[in-house]
């Protein structure tokens, strides 16, 4: 048996320093040193160099002080949450999200634009113009900027140079990916549900392994087993939209019949009735009998689809895109759909739901970048 790799003194004080910086940005308060040196399980002149390299490159700094029982006041430590910020910018068929996040997830400019979806260099160079604005507009520093995350409801390959399948956009052949031709600042095109799959599941120490559900125009999803994302060998895992629950059902928008997208996506309750979601939950608050019975078979399918996907998977569900948002008010009821069909529990405790509802997407594909970043300080 072959000895593991020796780190040297260098890698050592990298993983150190990494530590330092991750704990400090999921704190959700500023800390004393000697507290953090506690909780690091790590030596004061360990701690004390990792923090001078932090500072230096402008990361981490003093908050103030705090009591002191004698002597001098500790100063309080905390991460700089805009040190540096990235952009998350979700394509749909007809509008634009674009949002701003900083190192700790923390919203910096959010905007909701008009447009409609086109493959072209064109599109791509309106999609860069408005990006320049919205910078400018919220007074957001291109020095500090990271990068663009760009997604859209598709099938996405591995280099991002093809989008290989997105019907809710038009395309259901591989297509050469024009849009982000135009950009110059650094950029990554992925499917919209793995973003928001991994934003969601991003920092959180305790969930090493999760599945995710979006339930928006298009349905999809993530999947994150051992800390990581599992994309699949065709980089086509979770299309959760596309599992059969009605054979010979609705038809989707990819051409066959009964999949979930047919039946739980966000057009079910909204296009196709000419309504806006909220006036779909509106009307059904208000006793709209139809809408009932919409809204129950609607229920009945998701229970079916989030059976299916613990069944298979054995890990938490969480539950995000623009319906999700609606949902807690039917949590219980959701809940006694799923302990009806899932023989594998008795209680139904595997699904929560998501932060960020309708930004949960866009988000995400801005937390790629800040990922990134971190791993590399």
């Amino acid at each position: 048996m072959s000895k593991p790799a020796t780190l040297s003194t260098v890698e050592v004080r990298k993983q150190n320093r990494n530590r330092v910086y991750r704990h400090l940005i999921a704190l959700p308060e500023p800390i004393t040193k000697q507290d953090l040196a506690y909780q690091l399980s790590m030596s004061l002149p360990t701690l004390t160099q990792n923090m001078r390299e932090l500072a230096q490159a402008g990361l981490i700094g003093s908050t103030g002080t705090t009591d002191s029982t004698g002597g001098r006041r500790p100063k309080l430590i905390a991460a700089i949450p805009d040190a540096r910020y990235a952009v998350g910018i979700e394509l749909t068929s007809g509008h634009i999200r674009m949002v701003a996040v900083d190192i700790q997830q923390n919203e910096l400019a959010f905007q909701v634009l008009n447009q409609s979806f086109e493959n072209t260099e064109e599109y791509g160079r309106r999609l860069l113009s408005l990006l320049e604005h919205f910078l400018s507009e919220h007074e957001l520093k291109a020095d500090k900027l990271l990068g663009v995350g760009l997604t859209l409801p598709g099938i996405i390959s591995a280099d991002q140079s093809t989008i290989e399948y997105a019907p809710t956009m038009g395309i259901r052949e591989p297509t050469e990916n024009r849009i982000t031709a135009p950009f110059s600042y650094p950029h990554r095109l992925d499917n919209d549900a793995t973003c928001g799959g991994f934003g969601e599941w991003w920092n959180k120490p305790n969930r090493e392994n999760m599945a995710y559900l979006s339930l928006g125009r298009g349905v999809g999803g993530a999947i994150l087993m051992g800390g990581r994302l599992y994309a699949g060998e065709n980089h086509r895992s979770a299309e959760f939209g596309h599992m059969c629950i009605h054979p010979g059902g609705r038809l989707c928008d990819c051409g066959r019949r009964g999949c979930l997208e047919a039946y739980c996506s966000s057009a079910r309750l909204s296009t196709d009735l000419d309504l806006s979601l909220d006036e779909f939950f509106a009307e059904l608050q208000n006793g709209n009998e139809s809408y009932q019975h919409r809204w129950e078979e609607y229920l009945n399918d998701l229970a079916a689809a989030l059976s299916n996907i613990h069944i298979m998977l054995d890990c938490d569900v969480v539950i995000g895109g623009s319906v999700s948002q609606y949902l807690p008010a039917y949590e219980e009821r959701l809940r006694a759909k799923i302990r009806a069909q899932d023989p594998m529990t008795s209680q139904g405790e595997y699904f929560h739901f998501c932060r960020n509802h309708s930004k949960t997407n866009c988000v995400g594909a801005a937390v790629r970048f800040i990922s990134d970043f971190i791993e590399t300080v």
